[in-house]
């Protein structure tokens, strides 16, 4: 009877640690798992992203719908909308001034080639 009682509180100890290792197991695979929280949160992520992506695109379309119905119904601003494109009315001369790049500007320590000798 002696070893009997030994016996049980070894099957105790291994049931219990074998319970905690079980827990520990679903605990990481619930939060690294493919279905876990980390997964959750990216994913979380994505959508208020993509959620974001809609809505910028929601506004351009309507900025472009107010633009389409102007250039339909306002003769002023298909006016204004020839103008930027280089468009003039009849008998106008239009003058067009070459656009430097801000790259190609001197420096303002820069000397006048000389001419000459």
């Amino acid at each position: 009877m002696v070893q009997s009682g030994k016996k049980a509180p070894h099957a105790k100890e291994a049931f219990c640690i074998l319970c905690i290792l079980a827990a520990l197991l679903v605990g990481l695979f619930s939060y690294f798992g493919p279905w876990g929280y980390l997964e959750m949160k990216r994913t979380q992520a994505e959508l208020e992203a993509e959620r974001a992506r809609v809505e910028a695109l929601r506004k351009s379309n309507e900025e472009r719908r107010r633009t389409i119905k102007s250039l339909r119904d306002d003769m002023d601003a298909i006016e204004g909308y020839a103008r930027k494109k280089g468009y003039g009315k009849k008998g106008e001369i239009i003058l067009e001034a070459p656009q430097q790049e801000q790259g190609s500007l001197p420096p303002s320590d820069a000397k006048p080639l000389k001419k000459g000798k």
